[in-house]
């Protein structure tokens, strides 16, 4: 019940933020939507017919979901030095949930937001393209979900340099938009860079929306363990910088 409680508060909390910051909210969402266009105009009309319609439907997809990549991999991160900022970082470490699970919640509730927010993205981007393709939405969120649980694992090991560091935004930085060149490397069959986090899942989910691609169930099995081993290895070490901020007493400092 506490749990549940938990879940629901954070639920609360997300949509009071989103409204009570509206305009920023409908900003962050028109800057990524303009952006996503100037890069695919100018694709568009620098490539000429060069550029295949599978390109241009592969660049939409593709950047959906560095859209959504980059909003998982910053989460903790950014939820820390936030929560440093106001002051409010011991007090999350008085509750009798512990700190982890609160920032665990409150990841799960960011990529719930994040499955309406790259929906919205994706269906206004093929209206204002005119490349509309049939998206099977459960199999998107189904493999978004599994693929950025290995990001969650990032973003927790950011959040627990930020905990000593405090500003690990540049870092966060490096980290999102490195992942635009990851996201187009090789993966299928098994190779080097489908060890990479989120690299695996985002190319099966390109790969089927564009191209019709099947994958079998082994590949699937194959993104789920390498999505939670990057999940879990990011606890064990936000663990760890956690004892070391409580040590170096660093908690209550920004």
């Amino acid at each position: 019940m506490k749990f549940l409680n938990l879940i629901v508060a954070e639920a609360k909390m997300l949509i009071w933020t989103l409204r009570r910051y509206l305009f920023n909210t409908l900003m962050g969402f028109g800057v990524m939507f303009l952006i996503f266009m100037g890069m695919f105009w100018g694709v568009k009309t620098l490539g000429g017919s060069g550029v295949t319609g599978d390109s241009l439907d592969s660049m939409l997809v593709g950047y959906v979901l560095w859209v959504s990549a980059m909003l998982a991999i910053s989460n903790t991160g950014n939820e820390i030095t936030s929560e440093s900022q106001r002051g409010t970082l011991e007090q999350l470490y008085l509750s009798p949930m512990g700190a982890d699970k609160i920032f665990f919640v409150k990841a799960v509730i960011n990529m719930a937001f994040n499955f309406l927010f790259i929906t919205g993205m994706l269906y206004l981007s093929m209206a204002a393209t005119g490349r509309w393709m049939t998206v099977n939405l459960l199999y998107l969120y189904g493999m978004v979900l599994l693929s950025t649980l290995s990001l969650v694992g990032i973003s927790f090991m950011m959040g627990g340099i930020g905990l000593i560091h405090k500003r690990i935004g540049s870092v966060n930085g490096i980290l999102s938009f490195g992942l635009i060149g990851l996201m187009l490397l090789p993966t299928y069959p098994i190779t080097p860079y489908a060890f990479l986090p989120f690299v695996a899942g985002a190319a099966a989910v390109r790969n089927s929306i564009v191209r019709g691609h099947a994958y079998p169930v082994w590949w699937y099995l194959f993104i789920v363990g390498n999505s939670l081993i990057y999940l879990v290895l990011g606890l064990m070490i936000f663990s760890k910088m956690e004892k070391k901020a409580r040590r170096l007493n660093k908690m209550g400092q920004y």
